[in-house]
């Protein structure tokens, strides 16, 4: 009998397990050659070259995902109830969990050199965190809508933020100071990425604009009419790279532009 029962419960965990991402891709983040990726059916690791391989089931409706040593850690949780983050191992087991809001997480960033993430939420509010417990959750600042990107300088001592009110903040990661409002765009910010120096960030946006500032706040340069929604946007060197929705069911568009 303990062949039959062996095989039942293989055949029971195969089925278990996701065959596919289960809807669109809703959190992406890079780390030691991997990409990893977050959906309605969990989380999911890609090396160079070969498919995705499902890692498991945070436990919660993944909306955002961030990677670096501490592991992976993801925001999400139940619209109209609850906003969570979980940190996971890159096994895919979760290791710690929290409570910070009443309705989703939308965005997450891990600090560089510092035991903490920063967490942006539907209610407007950015909240940091400390690792790897992540216990201590304080609000740093709020926006006027849902938040919807997030990123720390390369040296951690800066914090961006992007919300669905079309205003950048940027202010210390830590401390209590005010941050600035930006306001150079006209819709919702969906993007944000600092160069390697930490000399200046980029903002993608809804309304089709792609804008670097410097770590000042001074905005040095605007770039329009990107193909639709700038979604994605990193550096490479001196370019910018990113990635634009297209508009009216036309498919996405990828580009470079050069920054002056």
């Amino acid at each position: 009998m303990r062949a039959p029962l062996v095989a039942a419960l293989l055949a029971a965990a195969c089925a278990s397990a996701p065959q596919g991402y289960q809807g669109p891709i809703t959190g992406r983040a890079t780390f030691d050659g991997r990409t990893f990726t977050c959906s309605r059916a969990g989380l999911f690791a890609e090396a160079a070259g070969s498919a995705p391989r499902w890692l498991g089931d945070p436990g919660i409706r993944a909306f955002a995902l961030a990677a670096d040593p501490a592991g992976l850690l993801v925001g999400g949780g139940t619209p109209a109830q609850s906003g969570e983050l979980v940190l996971c191992g890159f096994d895919g087991r979760a290791q710690s969990r929290v409570l910070i809001a009443d309705d989703l997480v939308y965005a997450v960033a891990l600090a560089p050199n510092a035991p903490s993430a920063a967490a942006g939420c539907a209610d407007g509010r950015v909240v940091l965190v400390s690792l790897p417990a992540l216990a201590e959750a304080k609000t740093r600042w709020r926006h006027a809508g849902p938040v919807v990107g997030l990123a720390f300088s390369p040296d951690g001592e800066l914090l961006a933020s992007g919300g669905q009110d079309g205003v950048v903040r940027l202010g210390p990661a830590g401390g209590d100071a005010a941050p600035q409002q930006l306001i150079d765009h006209t819709a919702a910010v969906l993007c944000l990425a600092w160069s390697g120096d930490g000399a200046r960030f980029a903002s993608g946006a809804r309304d089709g604009k792609l804008r670097v500032h410097d770590r000042t706040g001074r905005l040095l340069h605007t770039w329009q009419r990107l193909g639709g929604a700038v979604q994605e946007v990193a550096f490479d060197g001196r370019s910018i790279r990113y990635v634009a929705a297209g508009a009216q069911g036309q498919p996405e568009r990828s580009g470079v532009v050069d920054v002056p």
